[in-house]
């Protein structure tokens, strides 16, 4: 067992091609011995999530690898869509502590107040989500940490076109707090969310008032038709420096599926701008912000938002912080492990 172990720690690293390889070749390879999509035990992998992560790095892969396959994330978007997952007919039931019931969910990060209890996933989201000010932790069903959480402005202006002023989406609340953070320690200042909550669809609260029952959602339905979406209009030409609207009428439709379930006007016409934009009014809060950027090309530079480089207003960042650093518990346990540059 210890020569195993030496063994172990002292594999080669890869690159990003070959992870990249490596990942793509074990899904397609143990596809066929998953169960078909929404077929398997709730929180259980099946051929749903594997199409997902296939899709996710193929619309990636232009930044993993330096070589696009957007038709390759297109044929596993139409594979998830044939699957069987639909909209859950309101948006804030997938986010709710009985949202494990959405038809939209491919895979949770599954939680449960009394066998489950962490301060990780929608735990330390919903208590967040409780203001300074307001004390709304009962409506959310828990008791809250005082405005641990709250916006940057950049995210609340994503609201502000009137097009979008009865977006169920949209669960900012504002009262009398400052749009402005012009100082992080100030709990009042910057408004707050309501997104997520520990009460059911029916409005019971969830078993535990700090350890929430609600799933959060690592894979939703409604990622799968915005990343149609840009995959067919970055397929047929679209680029982050072009402003062209070429989204197709499948395209179209799907995007219209979301604005119409957010109760949104719909759109006759989306560039990649406006792609980028609605993914942040759909997903916000459910992890794939930083990807987003990284994708078209904002992390860096381009684009600031408060706080950003740790200056007010933001400032551009090192290209180096595309890549998370290797943590140094890996590189003393694998000497071959080498640390990505800037760290």
């Amino acid at each position: 067992m210890m020569k195993l172990l030496r063994s172990i720690q002292k594999l080669p690293q890869y690159d990003r091609a070959q992870l990249f390889t490596f990942i793509e070749s074990e899904l397609n390879a143990v596809m066929p011995d998953l169960k078909p999509a929404r077929s398997n035990e709730y929180g259980r992998v099946d051929q749903g999530v594997a199409q997902m992560i296939l899709a996710k790095i193929y619309l990636n892969a232009e930044v993993y690898i330096g070589t696009p396959k957007y038709a390759e994330c297109l044929t596993q978007c139409s594979n998830i869509i044939a699957g069987g997952y639909s909209l859950n007919t309101s948006y804030l039931k997938n986010f709710m502590a009985d949202n494990h019931t959405s038809p939209e969910m491919i895979f949770t990060l599954q939680s449960d107040g009394k066998v489950t209890q962490n301060y990780g996933a929608t735990t330390v989201i919903i208590n967040g989500e409780v203001g300074s000010i307001e004390n709304n932790g009962s409506a959310l069903g828990v008791g809250g940490w005082g405005g641990a959480l709250r916006l940057r402005k950049q995210f609340v202006q994503k609201f502000d076109a009137p097009e979008l002023a009865t977006d169920v989406r949209n669960t900012i609340f504002s009262g009398t707090r400052p749009i402005d953070i012009s100082n992080v320690s100030t709990q009042g200042q910057g408004y707050i969310l309501s997104k997520f909550s520990n009460k059911s669809s029916a409005g019971v609260a969830g078993a535990n008032s700090t350890f929430v029952d609600t799933d959060f959602p690592l894979f939703r339905y409604a990622d799968v038709l915005l990343m149609y979406a840009e995959a067919q209009m970055r397929k047929d030409g679209a680029t982050n420096s072009s402003s062209a609207a070429n989204a197709d009428a499948t395209s179209l439709g799907y995007l219209n599926q979301l604005r119409t379930r957010a109760n949104s006007a719909p759109v006759t016409s989306a560039n990649l701008a406006f792609i980028l934009d609605e993914r942040a009014r759909e997903l916000h809060w459910e992890a794939h912000r930083r990807q987003d950027l990284i994708r078209f090309g904002k992390y860096t530079t381009g684009y600031n938002w408060a706080w950003k480089g740790n200056s007010l207003n933001g400032v551009s960042i090192a290209e180096t912080m595309k890549l998370f650093p290797i943590p140094d518990n890996s590189i003393k346990a694998n000497p071959n492990l080498i640390q990505n540059t800037g760290y």
